[in-house]
């Protein structure tokens, strides 16, 4: 694939696992994978809500052997002259975050690691930490790190949130015991353990039993903390079939959420490889059960926005939304992923659990690069807490959406049209973010990409 094509907005692509003993599932296709050398600049309007900015931006990408740095350097002027103010205050962090990611080969090789904006990570199978991203608002991105090192026995896979902070903390080791012992399925059985940490003195705000609620807000007053919010789990995966076009796989997973919850799922997962050697196809079924006080996931792409927030009419937080949830139950989960000539990319989550309200999560990616001539179409969407399927394509706080539409007219000319359903950090005294708003974001813009 062409580097030609990728531009400011850091969309996942897809990546084949380096290994033989990795499964490859429907998630597993849309992985970050940058490709330098060339670099960019652009000219366009950035719209956010009803207030315009001119937008001057450069975005060169630059590849050394396995070694990868990409820039993201924007600067939007008001029609007053002046820069946008919100692009420039956090510190240091908004000087940093200029740097879209400097990475070291890439997520599935034997050893991964990246620094930089993260996109919809996963440890292990998920059941913690799935799609979580530390970019959702594009006011107050954060520089990240992955690390992940395979060493074929054994392995692990890492996750800091933001370096400035290093508020979220994930590790998930894991060990194939029986890699080596020649026996052709037993040998790609997986074992792992995930812990993830949020050491945010936020990240376990709870309201006191005595306060009484108005909705989903409480008195600020009222709010408790009891230190940082932990999750640990266990999973195991075997593969049920290994075939030239085929593979299968079944798992297993417990969780739990310190202090609040445990859920449990089993899954298969399935992939066709290359058939007709053009398409690769990827599903995956999962039976969930929960008892009360538990999210599956409870680290998502949104969870950076809900942890706390704090409003004129009172305080919302995720820890008590988890702690209001009053009965368990049992769910389904769907994976779905297809790859057509590694040039149109589909990936599709779905969560419903039958007992318990607001229990729906969805997940709708596409990439559509090179397969018609000078024509990229790229979109992620994300929406969690859907109460019935009506709400499933509603933008609220609960969505995110970003999508790209571009045009090579010719090799070193790009027209792109970038929509973004973003947040906006709402900040208080000493720069605190109290919380976050919804933002649409629309940016046209023209520019000139270089391949070297």
């Amino acid at each position: 694939m062409s580097p030609l094509l990728y531009s400011q907005v850091n969309f996942a692509s897809s990546s084949s696992p380096s290994l033989p003993s990795q499964r490859l599932d429907a998630y597993s296709l849309f992985f970050s994978r940058e490709y330098g050398n060339f670099f960019g600049s652009s000219l366009g309007i950035s719209i956010f809500d009803n207030q315009t900015f001119y937008a001057v931006g450069v975005s060169p990408e630059l590849a050394f052997g396995p070694w990868g740095i990409g820039l993201d350097v924007n600067l939007r002027i008001s029609q007053q002259g002046q820069l946008r103010q919100e692009d420039w205050q956090d510190g240091i962090s908004s000087y940093l975050r200029l740097i879209r990611y400097v990475r070291y080969q890439f997520k599935r090789d034997s050893l991964y690691f990246r620094l930089g904006q993260l996109d919809a990570v996963r440890l292990g199978h998920g059941s913690i930490l799935f799609l979580y991203r530390n970019n959702a608002s594009y006011d107050a991105r954060r520089i990240g790190i992955e690390f992940d090192a395979d060493f074929g026995d054994f392995g692990f896979e890492s996750l800091i949130s933001d370096v400035s902070t290093f508020h979220i903390l994930g590790l998930r080791p894991f060990w194939r015991p029986f890699r080596s012992s020649g026996l052709a399925l037993l040998s790609g059985l997986e074992l792992g353990a995930t812990f993830v940490g949020d050491f945010n003195p936020e990240a376990t705000a709870r309201i006191h039993s005595g306060a009484a609620p108005s909705g989903t807000s409480f008195d600020s007053l009222s709010i408790v903390r009891s230190g940082p919010m932990l999750a640990f789990g266990l999973d195991a995966s075997f593969p049920l079939t290994r075939l030239p076009l085929l593979d299968v796989d079944c798992f297993f997973d417990v969780a739990g959420l310190a202090g609040y919850g445990v859920g449990v799922s089993v899954g298969v997962s399935s992939a066709f490889k290359n058939l007709f050697n053009a398409l690769v196809l990827s599903a995956k079924l999962e039976q969930r059960l929960l008892t009360k006080q538990f999210q599956f996931a409870y680290f998502d792409a949104l969870y950076e926005q809900e942890r706390y927030q704090e409003r004129t009419t009172g305080i919302m937080t995720r820890v008590d939304e988890l702690s209001r949830i009053a009965s368990g139950g049992a769910g389904i989960y769907i994976e779905l992923g297809a790859s057509i000539l590694d040039k149109l990319k589909l990936f599709g989550a779905y969560q419903r659990l039958y007992r318990t309200s607001r229990g729906g999560i969805l997940q709708l990616s596409i990439r559509l690069e090179e397969l018609l001539p000078s024509v990229v179409f790229r979109a992620d969407y994300f929406k969690r807490d859907v109460w019935v399927e009506t709400e499933l394509f509603t933008l609220d706080n609960r969505s995110f959406l970003q999508v790209e539409f571009s045009y090579l007219p010719y090799p070193y000319l790009l027209l792109s049209l970038v929509y973004q359903w973003t947040f906006m950090p709402v900040r208080g005294e000493n720069n605190r973010i109290l919380h976050y708003e919804p933002l649409q974001r629309i940016e046209p813009r023209a520019a000139l990409h270089l391949q070297f």
